[in-house]
C-alpha cells in the first residue's frame, strides 16, 4: 500500500510540474502578444509558478464578480412599498401602465376622377354614383358637363374596396383603359383601371 501511495504521489507531482510549466508558457505568450517588455513576461511566469499567482487569480475573480457590468443597467429598479419603514426589504416596481389604444383606423379609401378641368370624388358613402352630363336632381350624381356625355351616361358601383362601372347605353360610349364597355357587358371591375372615357371626356382614375 505504501508503494502505491508513493507512486500516486509521484505521478501527481509530475502532472503538477507539467501544468505549472504549461501555465508559465501561456503567461509568456500572453505577455508577448500584448507587446509588453520581456521583464513583464518573467514576472508573469514567476507569479504563475508561485503561490502569489494563485492569490492574484483569486483577487481578479473577486473584482470581476462584483464589478458593475453594462447589462446591470437594464435591471428592474427597486422601490420601497408605500408605508414601509426605512431599511425594510424592497420589492420590484410595478410594471408600467399600458399605453392607450391606438386611434381608430381611418375609413376605407376612396377614388378620384380627374380630367377636363374636373375633380370628382367617390368616397364610398353611397353604394352607387351616377355619371351624367347635367344634374338631374338624383342622389349621388357626378356631373361631367360635356355634350358628348349622356344624361345619364354610366353608373359607378362601390362594393367594399372595389369599384365597378356600368354603361347605360348612351350614344357617346364608355371606354375603360381604351376598351369599349357596352350595356350588355354589365358592370365591370375598374378598381385597377387607370382611366375611363365618357364620350370625348377622358378621366384619370386614382385612389385617395
Amino acid at each position: 500500500m505504501g508503494a502505491e501511495l508513493a507512486a500516486l504521489f509521484s505521478l501527481s507531482s509530475a502532472f503538477a510540474v507539467v501544468a505549472l510549466v504549461f501555465a508559465g508558457w501561456m503567461a509568456w505568450r500572453i505577455v508577448d502578444k500584448a507587446g509588453l517588455p520581456g521583464w513583464a513576461g518573467l514576472i508573469a511566469i514567476l507569479l504563475t509558478l508561485t503561490g502569489i499567482g494563485s492569490l492574484v487569480s483569486v483577487i481578479l475573480l473577486w473584482v470581476f464578480a462584483y464589478m458593475r457590468w453594462p447589462r446591470d443597467e437594464g435591471a428592474v429598479a427597486l422601490v420601497t412599498g408605500p408605508g414601509m419603514p426605512p431599511g425594510a426589504p424592497q420589492r420590484p416596481s410595478a410594471p408600467a401602465a399600458l399605453a392607450p389604444p391606438p386611434k381608430a383606423l381611418a375609413g376605407p379609401r376612396g377614388w378620384r376622377l380627374v380630367g377636363a378641368g374636373l375633380t370628382l370624388a367617390v368616397d364610398g358613402s353611397a353604394p352607387a354614383y351616377l355619371l351624367t352630363g347635367e344634374a338631374g336632381g338624383q342622389p349621388a350624381e357626378l356631373v361631367v358637363p360635356d355634350p358628348s356625355v349622356g344624361r345619364p351616361h354610366a353608373r359607378l358601383l362601390v362594393a367594399g374596396d372595389r369599384l365597378g362601372l356600368e354603361d347605360l347605353g348612351t350614344p357617346g360610349g364608355t371606354l375603360i383603359d381604351g376598351a369599349r364597355l357596352l350595356p350588355e357587358h354589365g358592370p365591370r371591375d375598374i378598381t385597377a383601371a387607370r382611366s375611363i372615357r365618357l364620350g370625348s371626356v377622358e378621366l384619370a382614375l386614382s385612389r385617395v
